[in-house]
């Protein structure tokens, strides 16, 4: 089988993995108590990001393949909206950990930094602030994310200017967003397993752990992504296998929905909790009835 093929077909099962797994996350949160929270509505919008991400990554596959060769020149606008949704799902990161912070260890507080309608104002300002930054970054100054025939991949334009910007605006601010991501969820299940004096119920505190678990594998495997694909891809030789790695950053993406199942029990559990069967018992009292 041929080296472009192999390409596509990886990118095609990982991709619509991807969709899958986010969009049952999504759908199942809908379903949940513990994610009607600020918690789970910046989750819910990290799947949407998440999402995005792997329909991106989705619609280079023909390309792959070698289909549509006249539109290759138009997927820069595919590469803008996989940097939003790469910025968009990386804030979300943080904001997840700095929520669980407050919840666990400001508890007194956490309504009035995290009340659902303050979330939603955040998240508003993550989804303006990084569709105009990217906008402004790879469409007005010209630093685009295209599809490059050679790689099967998205790519940055090999100017000096652009090196520069990608490096800074998207290699170092994402990779201390998420180190700090993963280093704050560290934190907190430290705390919260040396935390003695927390008013929390066994039930409660298993759950705290649950999402602080699941925020820390999220950062680290979009700073897995990150370093794979500057450090690491760079020197790798067989074509197959440099794609596969150089793809991590956008692939993780993919891999975060199935990271939010394995770190909730409950959401494992939706669809497979037995409905609780209800008895009705009527009661019929005729008036012309005769005791004997």
């Amino acid at each position: 089988m041929e080296d472009h093929i192999v390409v596509a077909l990886i990118t095609f099962f990982v991709t619509v993995s991807g969709i899958a797994s986010n969009t049952y996350v999504f759908i199942v949160a809908q379903k949940m108590s513990s994610m009607s929270s600020s918690f789970g509505t910046i989750t819910k919008n990290q799947t949407i990001a998440n999402s995005m991400m792997c329909f991106c990554f989705l619609l280079i596959v023909p390309l792959q393949f070698g289909f549509f060769k006249s539109l290759v020149r138009f997927t820069h606008f595919i590469g803008s909206i996989a940097m939003i949704s790469d910025e968009i799902s990386n804030m979300s990161h943080l904001l997840i950990a700095v929520n669980r912070f407050c919840a666990v260890f400001l508890q007194l507080h956490y309504e009035k930094c995290f009340s659902i309608r303050k979330t939603k104002y955040m998240l508003v300002i993550i989804w303006v602030t990084s569709i105009v930054g990217c906008i402004i970054l790879y469409e007005v100054i010209g630093c685009n994310l295209h599809y490059d025939k050679p790689s099967w991949n998205l790519a940055f334009i090999q100017t000096e200017k652009c090196i520069q910007l990608t490096w800074y605006s998207d290699f170092v601010m994402t990779l201390v967003t998420n180190l700090l991501t993963a280093f704050k969820a560290s934190r907190n299940s430290r705390m919260l397993m040396n935390a003695a004096g927390l008013q929390m119920s066994k039930t409660q505190r298993q759950r705290e752990m649950n999402f602080i678990r699941q925020t820390f594998f999220q950062g680290l495997s979009v700073f897995t992504g990150q370093i794979t694909y500057y450090v690491v891809a760079p020197i790798l030789t067989n074509p197959v296998v440099t794609f596969v790695v150089g793809s991590l950053w956008g692939f993780m993406h993919a891999v975060e929905g199935l990271i939010i199942i394995l770190s909730n029990k409950e959401m494992r559990q939706v669809f497979g909790q037995p409905k609780r069967k209800t008895t009705t018992v009527s009661i019929f009292v005729s008036a012309n009835s005769r005791f004997q």
